[in-house]
């Protein structure tokens, strides 16, 4: 026999009435209009899902794409109670909105493709289209990297909720400098610096990112802190060396500083800072001249800099890298 459920109801007039209903049959309704009420909230999660996405594809407003990414690095479209089989992951809206960025600036080279096997996208560069291609690693808190997957370097780390950009001064050496040096020509090398640099200049003046743009940075401002905290003295003695194969002149200063003057007014240091780190600097006339152009030009100093990486690597952000 089925249990049944009295419920009592009490009349202003002091009477009451009782009346008996089957229990599993209240429990069987309220499970199935909670069922409904759940995919009818889930089906509505995913109409202003497509919504988000719908302008991060189509806004020309900086501000808007910016925030519909970031809404979308944390935005959660699976339900226990409803689940979307084919989805475009958080990566790829990454991929989506660096194009949009680029594109809002007509300034896009990267060009954007999709991997029919598994519906993933990734992006590809012209002239190293063949050696490399690149898409974002998802960490749980929605911050990525730029990752180019052939060697799985990181080229940069980006959080769009905490406004953080940093490039990868390792990574862009081993990719660019090290591997893709011998397969491709300066020129290239030089074009895919130009867009990174844009994608990190994008980020900072329309949206305010700290972005760091480590030896990427072509502003006469910019120190690059090498890995030794002492002065670098065998490796400055090879710089003198090397320097004079190559038909330059370094001139060392009262506080041990090297200075070495290039082609057209560029000229490169290697000195301390009032606390003692040791740096390189560029110096040029335009602004325009970055410790990766100087290796990307200069042979003699790309291999000085690649055999005495233990004193002389530039320093990355300890917390990302």
């Amino acid at each position: 026999m089925s249990e049944k459920l009295q419920t009592v109801t009490f009349f202003p007039d002091g009477t009451t009435k009782q009346k008996s209903k089957d229990a599993r049959s209240l429990s069987t309704t309220g499970r199935l209009m909670a069922y409904r009420d759940q995919l009818k909230k889930n089906l509505d999660n995913g109409i202003r899902f497509t919504e988000i996405l719908n302008q991060l594809i189509t806004t020309d407003d900086a501000m808007v794409l910016l925030k519909s990414i970031q809404q979308l690095s944390t935005y959660q479209l699976d339900s226990a109670y409803l689940i979307y089989p084919q989805q475009y992951t958080r990566p790829d809206f990454y991929l989506i909105f660096l194009g949009r960025l680029l594109g809002l600036h007509q300034a896009e080279k990267l060009v954007l493709q999709a991997n029919e096997q598994n519906d993933e996208l990734y992006q590809e560069f012209p002239g190293i289209d063949k050696l490399g291609y690149f898409t974002f690693v998802e960490n749980p808190d929605g911050s990525a990297y730029y990752v180019e997957q052939h060697t799985q370097e990181a080229l940069f780390f980006i959080d769009f909720n905490k406004h953080l950009l940093l490039f990868n001064s390792e990574a862009l050496t081993n990719l660019l400098i090290v591997k893709l040096k011998k397969e491709i020509n300066e020129e290239t090398l030089r074009k895919f610096e130009l867009q990174l640099l844009a994608i990190g200049k994008f980020m900072k003046e329309d949206y305010g990112f700290d972005v760091d743009f480590n030896i990427l940075d072509p502003s006469n401002y910019a120190s690059y802190a090498i890995m030794d905290d002492q002065m670098p003295q065998t490796a400055l003695d090879k710089l003198f060396i090397n320097a004079s194969n190559a038909g330059y002149m370094l001139i060392t200063g009262m506080h041990n500083e090297a200075e070495l003057e290039l082609s057209r007014g560029i000229k490169m240091a290697v000195e301390p800072q009032e606390n003692g780190q040791w740096v390189i600097k560029i110096n040029d006339p335009d602004n325009r001249i970055s410790w990766f152009d100087v290796l990307n030009k200069y042979d003699f100093i790309r291999d000085w800099y690649l055999e005495n990486l233990e004193s002389l690597e530039i320093k990355n952000d300890s917390r990302y890298y």
